[in-house]
């Protein structure tokens, strides 16, 4: 009797806590495990583009990050070689545009992803059909992927960075897009909060524009020069933000 008594208390000290309260446990438990596991998803991205940027300065500058020394020749000794370009020639958009065509090489993002060195920086151009649907400015869910590796670029920079929707010249007259304009403007504008509010970068970074159909890169006379004039574009400018005592 006494046994069966001792049993009943051991079993009621084991019952005495909720199960709800278990199953809120364990339900924290997951989400604390899926946001770790995607912060550091996000982590390898910018650590691995910033490696990627480290071998192209090492190829550019040496290891010792400055170009090695060449002696002086000799009296009487003419030198016809080139002159040697030193790190002070090199302009930092040229090995920040190395490594972002190798990075997107890397991540196999080189069929939707077309980066181009300009004048004012560098130039990543997205097409339109990776981000977007027709006629819609809402990020595709499978656009995430894309972004989140972009994201790892721009983080290692601290260039100031401008979003650029461009669209095709088929008249769009919707409730919501009155025209080609809108609709590039609020295409840019969600890439650039995407960033803001996904990935949590400073706003003050970004710059926001559209063009609409008046920038073409290609003709709009085929359905290939059309695809290829609905693009974003993402640059990473030559204004760097720390020059100008901008945040990083």
């Amino acid at each position: 009797m006494r046994m069966s008594r001792r049993r009943r208390r051991a079993g009621s000290e084991t019952d005495s806590t909720p199960s709800w309260l278990l199953t809120y446990s364990d339900m924290v438990t997951l989400l604390l495990t899926f946001f770790i596991l995607l912060y550091s998803y996000s982590v390898i991205d910018v650590q691995r583009f910033q490696e990627v940027l480290s071998s192209i300065q090492v190829a550019f500058l040496g290891h010792e990050g400055v170009l090695e020394s060449t002696p002086l020749p000799a009296e009487n000794e003419e030198d016809d070689s080139p002159p040697i370009e030193t790190p002070a020639q090199i302009d930092p958009i040229i090995i920040t545009y190395e490594a972002v065509k190798l990075y997107i090489l890397e991540q196999g993002m080189e069929d939707y992803v077309h980066p181009r060195l300009e004048e004012r920086g560098v130039v990543l151009e997205i097409e339109d059909n990776i981000l977007f649907d027709s006629g819609r400015a809402e990020i595709k869910e499978e656009a995430a992927e894309v972004l989140k590796k972009i994201s790892g670029i721009l983080k290692s920079v601290t260039n100031q960075i401008i979003v650029e929707g461009h669209t095709d010249n088929i008249p769009i007259n919707t409730a919501r897009y009155p025209s080609n304009w809108e609709l590039s403007v609020d295409r840019a504008v969600r890439v650039v909060r995407y960033f803001i509010e996904k990935h949590h970068m400073p706003p003050e970074r970004f710059l926001a524009t559209g063009y609409g159909e008046y920038h073409p890169v290609a003709t709009n006379e085929t359905v290939e020069g059309r695809a290829r004039n609905r693009r974003v574009n993402i640059v990473i400018s030559n204004v760097n933000l720390l020059d100008k005592g901008g945040h990083d």
